[in-house]
């Protein structure tokens, strides 16, 4: 029997996690890593879906995901983040040796934590704040040190607000994605307006874009920078782009099969919110 190829398997079940999207066995470390450093409802499942069609650019998924990482690694049958990363190296990287990992700020943090047990204090989780250049320095070693010969991609929405107001609705209706045919679940929920929890997306957007930059900066990284609203605006161009930033602008660029999930309601809570917060800024006004 043929093994199907582990695009048309995940592409199939719209699961980028199952085992049989699983390249076949690596062994040892990857020779080059792809980082799709991003943050939520910023295109990057897009982008990371993409990268895996073309091919030999790996499977750019949320490894580290605290959500995630617990069942890949049962689906793997692995304890610990030592085998679990061991496993991540067998099972996701292609055939060309190349590792792809989606990763947003929080997913860094939480591999910091793991990693370095010791030096945690670097990164206390007792919210957001402002990392020191050293303590970024520290996780630009760790990122080394976990991902050879990294590349990195930096993935951002422009439109902070309606990225936040995305968020809050993925997150009550439990829509994340739309791919017609394959996910395109019924909510779970009407979406309900929220001033104070979109304020709080905001505010944990700012801090991630912030560290972001801060972690280029303190480690004196390159990057090839990507945005939501490009993708959005001329898909073709600005893939073709990123291709050409990673060493194969001759890659097959493949339609998007995600829908966009923007719509009337979250137009009306974006206006809601800027609505509100003029009127909060007039109360506070002296």
């Amino acid at each position: 029997m043929i093994r199907p190829s582990p695009v048309a398997a995940a592409e199939r079940t719209g699961s980028y996690d199952l085992v049989e999207a699983d390249f076949p066995p690596w062994e040892g470390v990857p020779r080059r890593t792809i980082l799709l450093c991003s943050h939520p409802r910023s295109g990057s499942t897009m982008l990371g879906e993409t990268l895996f069609a073309a091919g030999n650019f790996g499977c750019p998924i949320e490894y580290f995901h605290r959500g995630f990482q617990p069942v890949l690694a049962r689906r793997w049958g692995i304890e610990g983040f030592p085998a679990y990363l061991r496993a991540v190296y067998r099972h996701r990287t292609d055939p060309s040796g190349t590792l792809g990992v989606k990763l947003f700020w929080p997913d860094v943090e939480g591999l910091f934590r793991a990693h370095f047990p010791d030096e945690s204090t670097a990164v206390s989780g007792s919210g957001p704040r402002s990392l020191t250049p050293l303590e970024q320095r520290k996780i630009g070693a760790m990122v080394a040190a976990l991902f050879p010969n990294a590349t990195f991609v930096h993935l951002v929405r422009i439109d902070a607000l309606r990225q936040a107001v995305s968020a809050l609705i993925a997150t009550q209706t439990r829509v994340w994605r739309r791919v017609p045919g394959v996910q395109d679940n019924a909510p779970a929920g009407p979406p309900r307006f929220d001033y104070q929890r979109i304020a709080e997306i905001l505010a944990l957007g700012e801090y991630c874009r912030e560290s972001w930059a801060g972690f280029f900066a303190a480690n004196n990284l390159g990057f090839h920078h990507v945005t939501y609203e490009g993708l959005a605006g001329d898909y073709e161009a600005t893939v073709r782009a990123v291709f050409s930033a990673l060493g194969r602008p001759e890659a097959t660029v493949r339609a998007p099969r995600l829908r966009r999930q923007a719509n009337r309601t979250s137009e009306e809570m974006v206006r809601r919110f800027l609505d509100e917060m003029r009127a909060r800024s007039v109360e506070s006004a002296p």
